[in-house]
């Protein structure tokens, strides 16, 4: 009896124990689908991705290519009538305003090839832009060939943005709009928003600011608000600057900044050449970082009175913010973290008004 007592219990616990391995095998099977799952998902989400910056890439290649086929053609055109009719009776006035309108050309493309180096590669970016170079030099041959230079005339002026700024402030003229002496961007006929600025407190707000392509270059010194929602924004050459951006609608590029202070929101922040700065930022995309270090990242903490409006019209969204996701191209480790770019973690949110007045008081007395 006893025996066949011992039997039995032996039987169930070696069932027990089947199905406890029987669990344990299914645990094992399900995890090991989730996480074979998992990774298909990134792969296509990663797929999906490529396939979306190619076509954007070949799209920008076809629009860039049909925009300077057209800009030659007027000009060959231009030049055809030119020499189809040299009397001295040839309308100058209708030759320079198709060459001003070709020139307005130019710099659309010039604004165009900005708003798009995000997912161009730096090969196409240096090709697209000797292409603009050697179209804007041609420009300049045929003006110059066609059109009689006067001895005491003085070139039309193109109209800037005005920049609302300190009437204390600024030494020159709020319109006044002057080329960088060293830019990435060599291009004699694109018209820098800003540039060669020292010392000073700008801001640009309202339609000088709205849905426009914003560059700044070569700034030294300066406190810079842009309240409203632009377009895009290219900044070359800062040192020493703060830089309070209101919503972007595509994205922002900067380069070559020296311990200068940027807030911004924006679809896409790409970050070059730069060191010792640091950016409180609302980026809906990942930002991307490239020969940078000693970068510091918070959250976006600038604030006016039409913010909310401005983050609608710039249609990004105020409550997606992936400022702490930074891809460093200068790092390849996935384990070990960027030594180039850090949180801010415990660090007071400055005071934008106290150092608004700082500078303006500053500036008003030099």
């Amino acid at each position: 009896m006893s025996t066949n007592l011992n039997t039995s219990n032996a039987t169930l616990s070696g069932g027990d124990h089947a199905d406890s391995r029987k669990e344990t095998i299914l645990e094992r099977l399900n995890k090991r689908n989730k996480e074979r799952q998992n990774y298909l998902d990134v792969k296509l989400e990663q797929r999906n991705k490529e396939n979306v910056e190619l076509e954007g890439t070949d799209y920008f290649s076809q629009t860039f290519t049909e925009r300077v086929r057209t800009i030659e053609e007027q000009l060959e055109n231009i030049a055809s009538v030119a020499a189809d009719r040299p009397s001295p009776n040839t309308n100058i006035a209708d030759l320079t305003r198709a060459f001003a309108d070709i020139t307005l050309q130019v710099q659309e493309l010039q604004r165009y090839l900005t708003t798009s180096t995000m997912f161009l590669t730096d090969f196409k970016i240096k090709a697209c832009q000797s292409t603009l170079n050697e179209l804007s030099n041609s420009c300049e041959e045929y003006r110059l060939r066609l059109i009689p230079k006067k001895k005491f005339g003085f070139s039309g002026k193109k109209v800037a943005p005005k920049v609302l700024v300190n009437p204390k402030v600024m030494k020159t003229a709020a319109d006044k709009v002057d080329m960088p002496e060293k830019s990435k961007i060599d291009n004699n006929s694109f018209t820098w928003t800003l540039s060669n600025r020292e010392d000073e407190y700008i801001c640009l707000e309202g339609e000088a600011l709205n849905n426009k392509d914003i560059t700044i270059s070569n700034l030294k010194n300066c406190f810079v608000e842009l309240r409203g929602h632009a377009g895009s924004v290219q900044i070359s050459h800062a040192n020493n600057c703060t830089f309070l951006c209101g919503p972007i609608a595509r994205s922002l590029f900067a380069e070559h900044c020296e311990r200068t202070t940027l807030a911004l929101a924006c679809q896409q922040l790409r970050l070059h050449s730069s060191s010792i700065c640091r950016i409180y930022l609302h980026v809906t995309c990942r930002a991307i970082i490239e020969d940078c270090n000693q970068i510091e990242v918070g959250a976006y903490n600038y604030e006016y009175a039409t913010m909310d409006a401005d983050f609608q019209s710039a249609g990004l969204d105020r409550t997606h913010n992936n400022y702490s996701d930074i891809a460093d191209f200068n790092w390849l480790s996935p384990d070990v973290p960027s030594p180039n770019w850090t949180l801010l973690r415990d660090t007071p949110a400055p005071a934008w008004n106290e150092l608004r007045k700082q500078k303006q008081l500053k500036t008003t007395t030099l």
